[in-house]
């Protein structure tokens, strides 16, 4: 009897929680008039057909087929499948390697014949067109409601309330948008703005400081000033990107909606904007590689320190800055600002004491070696051990090959073969992986070697590109709070470094230093 399994989905577009129920029970009834035995139904809501990415059910479904645990998937018509032609037969493809196939409940449809097969290609056609012609016909629905200044979904900014599908002035948020407005064009930077704005009490809709970066999207809102905008696109998939593209498509309906600032104000901003564009665009182009990028870390509220820099009377200052006070000035982290030269020469200062001393070097190279050498052999142990179980295993296999040439063969027999053949197997792929993780042992002179070489172009040669590949192979993080300074040291960089090609578990040295550093 084939195992069958059942896949329903609804789109939530014109289709209800319901329908899965009506899905399930007509491929139900199908599978019974077929002989079928269910074993499992796969079930996404509210997912599209035009994409398989995001149907979390659809794709266990798919990693199930390949462990083999069915024979047939019924859907109820092909449309609840896929409405993307290359994902169809791409997914069917795949399947009908595996000896699986397809089958519709309410879609009858012979694909051993030609006619059947030009029948699901027609179909499958059909399928996509609908969903391509629905999303068309959507959109142009939509651009309808642009051209009335109806609302059409997401978020309304901040400033804005919707009363009836339409744009009505919030004005408790609208006093927070026109406070932006003045005080940037009074001179004022966007820390100082976010300041300003939680002095008075303001906040985002989820009841948090205002970030910087919300602050250029408001300021760059052509709905402030009355006017209607719709299918703008972002130029990027950068994340926090600013750019935004106006396509063919593009609606803009000036004084459309109730305006919170006036259309001089807005006008006033952008210009300031692009000046201030120009003027950034031709400073400090000269970047600083900051060592601790992605290993250094505030104390006080667990966020990165980035690097920072400022012109002051012609001369350029760098320092490791909290990103999150930086990003949200008025959630005030107390962790200062710490000057780059002086973090930096201070980690430098303790990874030449405790790693690239001689002392240091010859100590890290024994322990090193010590723990690739056990690891190997732990490995080379369980070689020698799975090797004894295939052994076992080939017998026992021999044993039943001779029961079923002699003819006194079972079915109990025929099971007990493909388990032994089945165990065989399994031991064979853990040996081979065995095999990879081990390699041979790694003697001291070549860790001695790496870490004097290592040293040689750090504090030798000042090369730069080795000081940075000391950090990112030996410092596995730097946290400070206030100016006390905890550095957390590993050998573990080094070790896959020196055994790249391997999958061996090899315990690693991990220590702490902490200090206490003058501004």
């Amino acid at each position: 009897m084939l195992k069958a399994v059942i896949y329903a989905r609804f789109s939530s577009d014109m289709q209800r929680e319901e329908s899965i129920d009506a899905q399930v029970r007509a491929c139900k009834a199908y599978a019974k008039s077929k002989g079928y035995t269910v074993v499992k139904e796969y079930v996404d809501e509210a997912k599209s057909g035009r994409s398989t990415l995001a149907r979390d059910a659809y794709n266990q479904m798919m990693a199930d087929a390949m462990e083999n645990k069915f024979d047939v998937i019924i859907f109820h018509k092909i449309d609840r499948n896929s409405r993307n032609e290359l994902n169809y037969f791409i997914f069917k493809d795949k399947l009908e390697k595996l000896g699986i196939r397809y089958e519709y409940a309410a879609q009858p449809i012979d694909t051993d014949s030609p006619e059947g097969q030009v029948m699901e290609t027609v179909m499958v056609g059909m399928a996509a067109y609908y969903s391509r012609n629905l999303a068309k016909e959507t959109k142009k629905g939509m651009n309808e409601n642009a051209y009335k200044a109806i609302f059409n979904g997401g978020y309304a900014p901040l400033g804005y309330k919707i009363v009836d599908k339409h744009y009505v002035i919030d004005e408790k948020e609208a006093e927070a948008v026109r406070l932006i407005f003045n005080l940037y064009l009074d001179g004022k930077g966007y820390g100082e703005i976010c300041l300003a704005l939680a002095a008075r009490g303001y906040t985002t809709r989820s009841g948090k400081n205002f970030p910087k970066n919300s602050l250029h999207d408001i300021l760059r809102n052509e709905r402030y000033m009355g006017t209607y905008t719709f299918n703008r696109v972002p130029k990027t998939k950068r994340r926090n990107s600013h750019s935004y593209a106006r396509p063919n498509d593009f609606i803009s309906i000036p004084d459309a909606i109730p305006a919170i600032v006036s259309k001089e104000t807005f006008l006033a901003a952008q210009e300031k904007m692009l000046r201030n564009k120009k003027r950034k665009g031709g400073a400090y182009t000269a970047k600083r590689d900051y060592l601790l990028s992605g290993k250094f870390f505030c104390g006080y509220c667990g966020s990165a320190m980035q690097g920072y820099s400022c012109c002051t009377r012609g001369n350029m200052y760098y320092y490791y800055s909290c990103a999150r006070k930086d990003r949200v000035p008025a959630d005030r982290c107390k962790q200062k600002m710490i000057r780059a030269e002086v973090i930096e020469h201070w980690i430098m200062s303790t990874l030449e004491r405790e790693i690239f001393s001689d002392a240091g070097i010859q100590r890290i190279a024994d322990s090193m070696s010590t723990a690739f050498g056990n690891a190997n052999k732990e490995a080379k142990n369980a070689t020698t051990v799975l090797l004894q179980r295939k052994a076992a295993a080939e017998r026992k296999l021999n044993n039943l090959y001779q029961v079923i040439e002699d003819g006194d063969a079972d079915e109990f027999d025929m099971q007990r073969l493909k388990k032994a053949k089945e165990e065989l197997r399994n031991i064979n792929n853990e040996i081979c992986e065995t095999t990879v993780k081990s390699a041979p042992d790694i003697d001291t002179s070549k860790i001695i070697s790496l870490l004097k070489h290592m040293r040689e172009e750090i504090f030798a040669k000042k090369n730069s590109h080795y000081a940075k590949q000391a950090i990112e192979l030996l410092v596995k993080r730097v946290t400070i709070v206030d100016k006390t300074i905890t550095l957390s040291l590993t050998t573990e960089g080094c070790l896959s470094l020196l055994v790249p090609r391997t999958r061996i578990a090899v315990s690693s040295d991990t220590w702490k230093i902490s200090a206490h550093l003058a501004a």
